[in-house]
């Protein structure tokens, strides 16, 4: 019924717990994929010392290293179950996550999610762990779609429109995707660097919505050399900026994105991603420009090489500068109206009761 698949690469450090959460599921019918992309630690050692030890335990590795997106598809490809539940090398599950998200199943609806907690290690910086605990009470399901188990995907869809680069579905340990999606819409975009996961999963529930589950059943672990920090650490351009443009680019022209597109339209102010690339090029252009020295040539370098995957991000669509010309006037008008607000009820306040009498 279920493959549990952990795409690893150097993980040693939290993989003996991961696995042990996942054995532990009180849901029955499992396997459990582990797919190694070139680890240079012991992650592989510990993978098979548990594959020794449990006949449920899969574990295989790629003759050479795929990156990201290539080993979550590799790890899709070897598994055999109805639904793929991944779990990251540094991640946990609660005993019953299988057992209560299949409990949500809906017939069409090929994508579960449950609420995950946050573990932060000793090493997670300050205001990293800020961002996260304000993220998860801001933007997440919970606080978006309160008190319901079952997204639309008309929802969904208008809220991608609303805030394409925020991920209110949380990591993919906290998801569980029924296998079938994989031939509809395809595996990751390899071109992502830390949104790969968000742009996958909207692709599904724009079209089919999501169940939801309102327990902490999974744990995303949080600490200095995850993924995510790493990739902000080697370069915040990149994945701020170019994986933003990434996902535009896809909002504008994918196919798969038009619930979104026309979610983006039925606004009272439409919104046309093509003017959003043309403005967000333009933005990191200028960012790179103002970056010295050779990091700010590789910034450079980075949002040429990504025009050449995605020569349509080089475009500027007819009607852009008349569309920014109204942008622009519009937030003038709603700062004025606010600074106005403000005038009128700093007079108001001025103006207080004395002695059964206004002054």
């Amino acid at each position: 019924m279920v493959s549990i698949c952990i795409p690893t690469y150097n993980g040693a450090r939290f993989l003996s717990e991961c696995l042990d959460t996942a054995l532990a599921q009180t849901w029955s019918d499992f396997e459990i994929i582990v797919v190694d992309d070139r680890s240079t630690d012991s992650t592989v050692e510990v993978a098979a010392t548990y594959a020794a030890r449990h006949p449920r335990v899969k574990l295989y590795q790629n003759d050479q290293n795929l990156g990201l997106a290539g080993n979550w598809t590799q790890c899709v490809r070897l598994a055999r179950g109805q639904w793929i539940k991944f779990l990251f090398q540094d991640d946990l599950l609660g005993p019953t996550c299988l057992a209560q998200m299949l409990a949500t199943r809906r017939h069409d609806v090929p994508l579960i999610v449950t609420r995950r907690a946050l573990a932060f290690e000793s090493d997670t910086p300050n205001d990293t762990r800020r961002w996260y605990e304000r993220h998860a009470a801001e933007h997440m399901l919970r606080s978006l779609f309160p008190r319901r188990s079952f997204v639309e995907p008309t929802d969904f869809a208008v809220r991608v429109a609303e805030q394409p680069r925020v991920n209110c579905i949380g990591e993919p340990t906290a998801t569980l995707i029924e296998r079938s999606v994989f031939d509809r819409f395809g595996t990751f975009n390899p071109h992502f660097k830390v949104l790969t996961d968000w742009e996958f999963l909207a692709r599904i529930a724009a079209h089919h919505g999501l169940c939801y589950v309102d327990d902490e059943l999974a744990t995303f672990r949080v600490h200095s050399g995850s993924t995510s920090q790493t990739e902000h650490s080697r370069s915040s351009f990149r994945v701020l900026n170019l994986d933003a443009l990434i996902m535009l680019h896809e909002l504008a022209y994918s196919a798969v994105f038009e619930p979104v597109r026309k979610a983006a339209m039925r606004r009272r102010y439409p919104i046309d991603f093509r003017f959003d690339i043309a403005h967000e090029v333009r933005s990191a252009r200028r960012k790179a420009k103002r970056i010295s020295g050779q990091l700010g040539r590789q910034t450079v370098g980075e949002l040429g090489d990504l025009i050449r995957v995605y020569p349509r991000l080089a475009e500027t669509p007819r009607g852009y500068l008349a569309a920014a010309v109204s942008t622009a006037l519009r937030h003038v008008r709603w700062n004025l109206t606010r600074r106005a607000e403000g005038i009128f009820l700093k007079g108001r306040r001025a103006i207080r009761p004395l002695g059964g009498r206004h002054t």
